[in-house]
């Protein structure tokens, strides 16, 4: 009987916690379905309905922004404001947020991607696009190894490299890229296959960087992003996306850096304020020709 006591009790005390646990997705559900409302209210359409005209397709992407916008502001605006109140404590939608059980992909639904960095296009890329044939060859071996090894490609190119000539030289076709990383004539094909797993690793880093920064932007809740170690693969999951095509064109864009050719103020001041005498008459005249006087 004393045992069946102390299960009984565990189990209401454990029933009891995970409510506690659930209050809080509960809680900033309501908040978020708030947001949404407000997000997508007619005023949002109107705006969309005046910016678009009568281009349909542009229309729907300006509401898309434009409601997302609106909920993020919204969302921003109570993010400190008490949305969970108890007999112990109160909390913040932000704090609630911070407590909530992550759904994940299975219950939420949305995107699972894996992308993958090409590492064999880095390694080219660090040889300065070298036509050796040894290491063309070596290279074509090292893609044809990953297919069923589980080894990262730098290790494949180094073992196809060996195979392919044992005594070739990789300090001959990296020493212009890599002079100021301590490689010489000198170096053994080990020491070059570390500086370039450093660099391909360093690639990969700044990628997942990058991709994160882009989710981050996007504003997808709870996203998990993580490296797969030794494939130069990046696993993403988004919970909760409904526009998985537009979450696809901004993970596989490709930064552009852009220079423009600019102007002093000095140089245009002058077109300005001749804008803006000309302004200055438009509406003179308009209030002549409305009222007959000089206003």
């Amino acid at each position: 009987m004393q045992n069946r006591g102390a299960i009984k009790f565990f189990a209401i005390a454990f029933a009891l916690i995970c409510l506690y646990q659930l209050s809080f997705t509960f809680v900033t559900s309501r908040v978020e379905s708030k947001a949404k409302a407000y997000a997508v209210s007619e005023s949002a359409q109107q705006l969309a309905g005046k910016l678009a005209g009568r281009d349909e397709v542009l229309r729907n992407y300006l509401f898309d922004s434009i409601s997302k916008a609106r909920e993020n502001y919204y969302l921003d605006s109570v993010a400190n404001l008490v949305a969970y109140d108890i007999l112990v404590a109160q909390y913040t939608y932000k704090e609630a947020k911070e407590r909530e059980i992550n759904l994940g992909l299975d219950l939420k639904g949305g995107m699972n991607v894996v992308l993958e960095v090409s590492v064999g296009d880095i390694i080219k890329a660090l040889s300065g696009n070298s036509q050796d044939p040894v290491f063309k060859e070596a290279l074509k071996r090292a893609y044809q190894k990953q297919k069923t090894s589980n080894k990262d490609f730098v290790t494949l190119f180094g073992e196809a490299f060996n195979e392919v000539d044992p005594n070739a030289r990789l300090a001959s076709i990296f020493l212009y890229e890599f002079k100021e990383k301590g490689i010489t004539t000198n170096s053994t094909n080990e020491e070059v296959l570390a500086v370039i797993r450093k660099e391909a690793e360093g690639a990969i880093d700044r990628s997942f960087q990058i991709l994160r920064t882009r989710i981050d932007r996007f504003g997808v809740a709870q996203p998990n992003i993580q490296k797969l170690a030794a494939t130069g693969r990046i696993l993403i999951e988004l919970p909760g996306i409904k526009d998985p095509e537009r979450v696809r064109k901004l993970l596989q864009g490709t930064a552009k850096l852009e220079f423009w050719e600019t102007y002093d103020f000095t140089d245009v001041y002058q077109y300005f304020d001749q804008a803006n005498t000309m302004l200055r008459e438009l509406e003179e005249a308009k209030a002549i020709t409305e009222t007959g006087e000089i206003v």
